[in-house]
């Protein structure tokens, strides 16, 4: 029986134009990882950022081009766990919100994020969509969504140099210990990237930039109080 051996470089020939954008978002996820580690919150916010930039890209390249494949779905969501996930994970870990009921919250939110992905990736053809092909409405908080939200509050407070506001403490009655201010939210996004009645219905392509500087302003001042 003849023996079929596999192509030379396969696994390039098997990527399109609109893969190559999506790794690139991965790559913006890892250096935004390796910013937090040495608390450049700033970087990392603006890798974040343009993470999501890159993941509207590759989106529109799949459409123009018709090149959508399983493979590039794939490579969708695991990139999406890197820099939407992730990243703003350890941006807060590397903040030193690190006590047990803290990293439960971390560990909770990419979890959720992780399900969320993965209720994407089987169930993102029973949602409604228009004329082009795009879903009329998001269910549950999208991971890039809420990524943002959390970079940017991070980012805001090392800009001012108040990083000391995010870092205070709350105590829960019985086992729970404590437990930083700033995670409790965290816990919110998490419940909310996996909610079936959350349905947001708003472009993504305007909402992020004009939803991040509207945190960026509320920040600015809540901070400076």
């Amino acid at each position: 029986m003849a023996v079929t051996k596999d192509a030379k470089f396969d696994m390039l020939r098997r990527l399109r134009v609109a893969d190559y954008a999506t790794l690139s978002k991965a790559l913006c996820g890892v250096f935004a990882i390796f910013a937090s580690t040495h608390q450049s919150f700033i970087t990392a916010h603006m890798l974040i950022f343009l993470g999501y930039e890159l993941d509207r890209f590759d989106g529109m390249i799949a459409r123009w081009r018709n090149e959508t494949s399983e493979m590039g779905k794939q490579l969708d969501s695991f990139s999406d766990l890197v820099s939407f996930v992730l990243a703003p994970s350890f941006m807060l870990y590397s903040l030193r919100l690190r006590t047990p009921t803290d990293q439960a919250i971390l560990v909770f939110f990419v979890l959720c994020g992780i399900s969320r992905l993965a209720r994407f990736n089987v169930a993102s053809h029973l949602t409604p969509k228009d004329t082009n092909g795009k879903s009329l409405y998001h269910e549950g908080l999208p991971t890039a969504y809420a990524a943002l939200i959390m970079s940017t509050i991070v980012a805001v407070a090392q800009w001012l140099d108040r990083t000391e506001s995010l870092v205070s403490m709350v105590s829960f009655p019985g086992t729970w210990g404590e437990a930083h201010i700033s995670t409790i939210p965290v816990a919110f996004l998490g419940a909310g990237m996996v909610s079936k009645r959350l349905k947001l219905r708003f472009d993504g392509g305007l909402a992020i930039p004009a939803w991040t500087l509207a945190i960026f302003v509320a920040c600015w001042f809540a901070l400076l109080q």
